[in-house]
């Protein structure tokens, strides 16, 4: 009973709102989504069982939706209904888990949409990354440019490690820090976003060979699934990253790829979510999820799960 009462409040429209109806049509929608089961993977109910159900005219539920489809949440397939992007649902599912545990950044406070955030525990997971053969082992690592991971990029310095990072957005290509060539002293501040370009080399996406042969892949994300997806803000700059360094070579034929992520970032429903990229290796504050997909299974071929 207490959940259909949720349910109906959710669909409540407010005549004596200033809000116009549409965008309270849009908001009640938007919530039902998310507070679906996220394996649902269901269209939404017809035009005319939403009309009824927010009880609005065809053209506020069709304005409603469209500006829903244009904010990534939804997609309108002709022929087959709306549906729901996955991807984006697992992403406002998991910032709103996030938000409880994030840093916030210097610059995007905690506007999770714009940044890969630091959390209450990252170090027990960077521990568990430490302590791995394969990081060990690794005289070149692939960082990717998260504050979740800004201490195992100093760790890799310490130990003397290459590290080969994206600038944010690609903007400014990859910058590439040699532990053994920089001061001990300036290692906090190299490992850092706003310090890194003081101490590494720029390298544009035709010079990649100059960092190496990459041993290891160590990222952040917005969201993982426990089958080995790699979910991240919606700008695919991972995927395109390791498109790069598959196509010029770089990576080793053996090369693992760790992500660390808070427990709350997990996912274990089966989602039909595109992955930027497979994972080996999952590592949170509290567990460490081994991953056993083969690494030349191609992303497009785990874009549906039955």
């Amino acid at each position: 009973m207490a959940k259909r009462e949720t349910s109906i409040r959710q669909t409540e429209i407010d005549l004596a709102s200033d809000a116009p109806l549409y965008e309270q049509v849009r908001d009640r929608l938007s919530q039902m989504v998310l507070t679906r089961d996220l394996s649902d993977s269901t269209p939404l109910p017809t035009e005319p069982n939403l009309m009824e159900l927010f009880g609005v005219s065809r053209g506020t539920l069709r304005r409603a939706i469209e500006e829903l489809v244009r904010d990534g949440l939804l997609s309108a397939e002709q022929g087959r209904g709306t549906f729901v992007v996955q991807e984006e649902r697992v992403r406002r599912v998991v910032w709103q888990r996030l938000s409880e545990v994030a840093r916030p950044d210097s610059r995007f406070d905690l506007d999770l949409s714009q940044y890969v955030p630091d959390f209450a525990g990252s170090n027990l997971a960077h521990k568990r990354v430490m302590k791995r053969t394969e990081w060990r082992s690794a005289d070149v690592v692939f960082c990717a440019p998260d504050n979740s991971i800004e201490q195992l990029r100093f760790a890799a310095l310490e130990a003397g490690k290459k590290i080969l990072v994206p600038t944010y957005g690609l903007r400014r290509g990859f910058i590439l820090l040699d532990g053994k060539k920089i001061l001990k002293t300036d290692h906090a501040l190299a490992a850092s976003l706003d310090g890194m370009e003081r101490f590494g080399k720029r390298l544009g996406p035709g010079d990649l060979r100059q960092a190496g042969t990459i041993d290891l892949v160590v990222t952040g994300a917005t969201a993982v699934t426990t089958d080995g997806r790699h979910i991240g803000g919606g700008q695919r700059y991972l995927a395109l990253e390791w498109m790069m360094m598959k196509q010029l070579g770089v990576l080793s034929s053996d090369a693992l790829v760790f992500a660390v992520v808070h427990d709350c970032q997990v996912v274990d429903e089966m989602v039909e979510a595109e992955p930027d990229c497979l994972l080996d290796l999952i590592c949170t504050n509290t567990d460490e999820i081994d991953v056993w997909e083969p690494r030349d299974s191609a992303p497009s071929k785990l874009r549906r799960i039955k």
